[in-house]
């Protein structure tokens, strides 16, 4: 119990004004700051030490509960070129069915934007994971819209909560805020694993201006259709990121084994020349959790690359924890091409997971080359920046020195030197 609370008092002790370009609204919602608008389920006001929050359950037969601001905000809030940010956590996740949040415009009597939040039957593999407080950022280009919500007038936010009917699921709320857009928005497309396929790529989007990051694990370098250390070093002088992968789902590994094995892919990158991707990582099968896996990853790597939940936001929410779209056989190059609009117009990052150029795929993480650069022409013609996932992490985020620390940590690992955790990610 002690450390989730202290996970929550890291995520809210110095609200407002912890980040630049963050104003909370509500960083400390208590009772009678919402109120039930459906009748099924409950709103309960809850503590965690000093921080009040509230706790929304449904009624175990898959009924909604919606629950929204008690009064209108006065005076209305400007939305435009922000992102939502919310702390929530989840409860009983094997019963959740459905979360979702609402902004509104006009006491959200009939106006507003929902922000349906991604849940994943495999539960290693969400964003949310049971019991853990999370900072989530949702992007308007996400949002469905009811009505005609105005954007520079919200006045009311709103959580959905659906249990799948077995069982009452909870949600806790412990507030929300408005978060500044970049600039500009970006996409990067990343391939997982090192096959050389990934040159073909470097190729066909260097015809654009355009260059990648690679992810690759180690143990599979110079096997049969990987590619080996001088095709990887080719790929870093066409402008490439090398980046960090694992074959085995960090999921399998037991505690004590984690740290070690993390390390050792450090190690390697280092020792080829690529510290800098030495600190990011891309998880494997996008599976990890939040007591064993997360923690050993933050304390070793910068950044780390889910395999989906959708857009990310600039800055993300939590580094640990990069969202991302998930590229496979049958995704349409319009649709790809839809996404980079978006994130042109949004200021969203889109992070692309691909892994394989075959001619003819045959399976679902093939991707055929004619629809790779169909692809590519779509993402040219939405006028985004397409940049590497260091690169756009490096210009908003990133703290100075990182990759010398890493270099110098992994150099003497065996020594049992430790390295500082990355700040946790809070509001």
């Amino acid at each position: 119990m002690r450390s989730v609370i202290a996970a929550l008092v890291l995520a809210l002790a110095s609200i407002p004004g912890a980040r630049a370009g963050e104003s909370w609204v509500d960083a400390n919602p208590a009772a009678g700051s919402m109120r039930m608008a459906w009748k099924e389920g409950g709103l309960e006001a809850q503590h965690e030490g000093e921080r009040p929050y509230l706790r929304i359950t449904t009624d175990g037969q898959g009924n909604p509960n919606l629950v929204q601001s008690a009064a209108p905000i006065a005076p209305p809030l400007d939305a435009r070129n922000r992102f939502l940010e919310v702390m929530l956590r989840v409860r009983d996740f094997e019963r959740l069915g459905h979360v979702e949040l609402r902004l509104g415009s006009a006491g959200m009597k009939q106006d507003w934007f929902a922000f349906p939040v991604q849940l994943f039957a495999d539960r290693d593999y969400n964003f949310l994971q049971e019991g853990e407080w999370m900072p989530v950022t949702l992007s308007f280009g996400e949002a469905q819209i009811e009505g005609k919500p105005d954007r520079a007038r919200i006045d009311s936010i709103g959580i959905v909560v659906r249990d799948a009917g077995k069982g009452a699921a909870a949600v806790d709320f412990g507030g929300w805020a408005l978060v500044d857009a970049p600039k500009q928005g970006a996409v990067s497309i990343t391939f997982d694993d090192g096959w050389e396929d990934d040159l073909e790529a470097a190729r066909m989007m260097a015809e654009h201006h355009m260059r990648g990051t690679a992810y690759i694990i180690p143990n599979a370098v110079g096997r049969v259709h990987y590619m080996g250390l001088d095709g990887i070093r080719s790929l870093a002088r066409m402008g490439w990121e090398i980046a960090s992968h694992h074959e085995t789902p960090l999921t399998d590994f037991e505690p004590a084994a984690l740290d070690a094995e993390l390390r050792k892919i450090q190690r390697y990158l280092v020792g080829i020349g690529f510290a800098p991707g030495a600190l990011h990582f891309a998880y494997p099968n996008g599976k990890q959790e939040p007591r064993r896996v997360r923690p050993e990853v933050r304390r070793v790597f910068e950044t780390a690359r889910l395999a989906g939940s959708g857009p990310e936001t600039i800055p993300p929410a939590d580094p640990s924890l990069l969202r991302a779209i998930n590229v496979i056989n049958g995704t349409p190059p319009e649709e790809v091409g839809r996404w980079a609009r978006r994130a042109r117009e949004e200021r969203e990052w889109l992070i692309l997971m691909m892994h394989r150029l075959p001619e003819k795929p045959v399976d679902s993480t093939g991707y055929a080359k004619a629809s790779f650069a169909k692809m590519l022409d779509e993402i040219a013609q939405s006028g985004v920046r397409v940049a590497p996932v260091l690169e756009v992490w490096g210009e908003c985020c990133a703290a100075p020195g990182r990759a010398f620390e890493a270099e110098q940590a992994t150099a003497h690992a065996g020594e049992g030197a430790a390295r500082s955790a990355p700040a946790a990610p809070a509001p």
